[in-house]
């Protein structure tokens, strides 16, 4: 059994004060018994080192790392769209989404409703350049790649920009922002916002990659901003339809099936999946300020799933938590995690469904005496590989839940069934201990080794720039993760990567270990820049094979310069004079492989075997992918990334492969004479060069 004290789940609120006296009685019977029997079951208290990744965000509230869209869902399916997912764009899957109450600049279209935007910042940018101070004005900002203005209430992010007719259309996607949830299975970012502030009507929207409200959207009331009791649902299935024609006459108009709407402001959103209905449609839920639950279905509308009052804000309407976190549940059964900060607890509402939309089979608590205005939860490990329900606000499988305590800055790991794993505290440089209602919201990276933090107010060393998004290492009973250790020993990493860059472009003669057959005599003959790709023939790599002329087998050749056809050998004699290369003469097949560009190369490596597993499904049309298992350097199992089909597990691997390859360097003493000057050991040309591309980035100006 995990580390830490077992709190059931209870069914009323009234339960609390029961079971603190029922934990005193029970301290009673507990001191009785020797001191040290349950030193093990003491929970862990751990201090997070912080890192400050940008600072200059006012008001700032939720964050969310943007996380990689499968395929089959319509940003990679559209060309334009796909783009912004480019590494530096956009919706880069390493980037960072974070609501912040500030326009930057762009001129509000509605001064009667609150500003506010969803920036994009790159978290990497502040490893190496130091903490990003964010510019109030961002609309001139000259193209900075690090900070970007995703949304804004501003014309050009209006409903009516694609969605003219729409009841909402003079909304825009981000207007007093408060959360963001992104359905990355078949779908877009979604933001939660306080328009009108806490007691006004809220919206949910849904957003294309270029910072407007849904275009083509399947709701004609809403388009893509649903708000108030403007897009309650109107229209109701008669029964799971099969076939394109049984779902266009499978409608028929209907009130709501379960009554609520945004009255006020929405504080939170997370992303159910695909509709019980079988249309395919997603769901979204949301918590709006009076304390309730709805469910906004993206073609029919907003339902409700459960009451004002399930959760409490504060003592007041006016007691604004800032965000009110959601997470989903789905695998076995499925559930909503919901922070509740004005009773100090997370509420669970088992979910199931009646086939057309979703309901609420029991309403539990979760209460823990560490809790102190706990204002959001996040998967501690996001589901990021199913089709369906990937989005960093859905659990994986058996994952537990970070709770944010605005109360005292603290963050909590506890289980999905409510115990209570590992406490930490937060040290922010300069700062120390992050202090009472500073901690705005949280989210966890893909990897799940990172925790993204907002926090309100100045951090040491910035003054006059309001509010920070802050960096720790997730953590869990048995310790964190060092997110940070980067920054710990980033001198030695440059150092390292500036070593590399220097092997990349150093020219290799025998005496260093080139050779015999080679294609050039360094990295950057063929990828010019450094890092770049070559349109030059004589750079091109030649595979070679033999086919069989009458079964049309292909086979491997049996010989020293095959599969890859090295172009140059060492002539031999005292020069060692640089001759062309013989080509096996049963080659009958060659193929021509271009030097591509390396920039971002080194990314393949950070994605989980999951998610390429997650990829190897049917297509259509008899498409089929199939992961490429392989042994890496280490002898570990592992998905292959790079080389001739997928045949090469790592980064490393890679470069390693292109030394014997492309080089002919296989070992610090091949082709070594004796008044040869020192070289470094292979393995550490190997790491030096795998360094210098995790850190290549495209040069200034040029296009990702």
């Amino acid at each position: 059994m995990r580390a830490g004290r077992a709190v059931a789940p209870t069914d009323s609120v009234g339960t609390y004060q029961a079971r603190r006296t029922l934990s005193k009685a029970a301290a009673i019977v507990l001191s009785l018994l020797p001191s040290g029997a349950f030193a093990g079951d003491q929970t862990p208290d751990w201090r997070l080192n912080a890192r400050i990744v940008a600072v200059g965000l006012p008001d700032v509230a939720g964050v969310r790392e943007v996380g990689r869209f499968h395929v089959g869902g319509p940003i990679p399916g559209n060309p334009e769209f796909l783009m912004a997912t480019r590494e530096g764009r956009m919706l880069d899957p390493l980037r960072v989404l974070v609501a912040v109450g500030s326009n930057f600049g762009a001129p509000a279209d509605y001064p009667a409703l609150e500003v506010g935007a969803i920036l994009s910042i790159d978290p990497r940018a502040g490893k190496s350049g130091g903490t990003i101070i964010v510019p109030q004005e961002l609309t001139g900002n000259g193209g900075d790649a690090r900070v970007q203005l995703y949304t804004a209430q501003s014309e050009q992010f209006l409903n009516r920009r694609y969605n003219a007719g729409a009841r909402t259309a003079r909304l825009a996607a981000a207007s007093g922002p408060r959360y963001i949830s992104i359905n990355n299975a078949f779908g877009r970012p979604w933001i939660a916002n306080a328009p009108n502030g806490l007691a006004g009507e809220g919206s949910v929207t849904v957003v294309d990659p270029d910072g407007a409200p849904l275009a083509n959207a399947p709701s004609r009331e809403a388009g893509g901003v649903f708000a108030g009791r403007h897009t309650d649902r109107e229209q109701a299935p008669k029964a799971q339809p099969s076939g394109w024609l049984g779902k266009l006459l499978n409608y028929q108009a209907s009130g709501q099936l379960t009554s609520g709407g945004m009255q006020t402001g929405a504080l939170g959103t997370a992303f159910l999946g695909p509709s019980p209905d079988g249309s395919g449609f997603a769901v979204f839920a949301a918590v709006t300020a009076d304390g309730g639950v709805v469910q906004i279905h993206v073609q029919d509308g907003v339902d409700g799933l459960a009451g004002p009052g399930t959760v409490s804000t504060g003592l007041g309407i006016g007691d604004d938590p800032g965000v009110v976190g959601i997470a989903f549940k789905w695998n076995p059964d499925r559930a909503l995690y919901i922070a509740d900060p004005g009773r100090d607890r997370l509420v669970l509402l088992d979910l199931e469904d009646d086939r057309r939309h979703f309901t609420v089979a029991r309403a539990r608590t979760i209460l823990l005496p560490e809790f102190d205005r706990p204002v959001d939860v996040a998967a501690a490990i996001p589901e990021i590989a199913n089709p369906q329900f990937s989005s960093h606000t859905t659990l994986a499988g058996g994952s537990d839940l970070f709770v944010a305590n605005r109360g005292d800055g603290s963050l909590l790991r506890v289980s999905q069934d409510g115990r209570l794993l590992a406490r930490a505290t937060i040290e922010v440089p300069g700062l120390g201990p992050l202090g009472a209602d500073r901690l705005r919201a949280i989210a966890t990276s893909a990897d799940a080794q990172h925790i993204w933090i907002t926090i309100g107010g100045e951090v040491p060393g910035f003054p006059g720039h309001e509010g920070a998004l802050v960096e720790v290492g997730a953590f869990d009973e048995h310790g964190a993760a060092a997110a940070t250790q980067e920054t710990q020993s980033a001198a030695a990493d440059a150092n390292l990567a500036a070593r590399g860059k220097q092997v990349f472009q150093t020219d290799y003669t025998p005496r260093m270990g080139l050779g015999p057959l080679f294609n050039a005599t360094s990295c950057v003959a063929c990828h010019p820049g450094p890092g770049g790709a070559s349109t030059d023939e004589s750079h091109f790599a030649r595979r070679v094979a033999h086919m069989d002329p009458g079964s049309g087998r292909t086979v491997p050749i049996d010989h020293p310069n095959s599969p890859v056809a090295r172009r140059y050998t060492l002539g031999g004699g005292a020069g060692n004079a640089t001759v062309p290369a013989a080509m096996p003469r049963q080659a009958n097949v060659i193929s021509l492989r271009m030097p591509l560009a390396l920039y971002g190369i080194a990314g393949i490596d950070e994605i989980p075997d999951s998610v390429i597993e997650a990829q190897a499904v049917s297509k259509g049309a008899g498409i089929k992918g199939r992961a490429h298992h392989v042994v890496d350097g280490q002898g570990a199992s592992r998905v292959g990334r790079y080389g001739w089909k997928a045949d090469m597990a790592t980064l490393e691997d890679m470069v390693a492969n292109a030394f014997a390859n492309e080089l002919g360097v296989t070992g610090a003493s091949v082709g070594r004479e004796a008044s040869a000057q020192p070289i470094e050991d292979n393995s550490a040309q190997i790491e030096a060069v795998a360094s210098y591309l995790r850190a290549l980035r495209p040069p200034d100006g040029a296009k990702p």
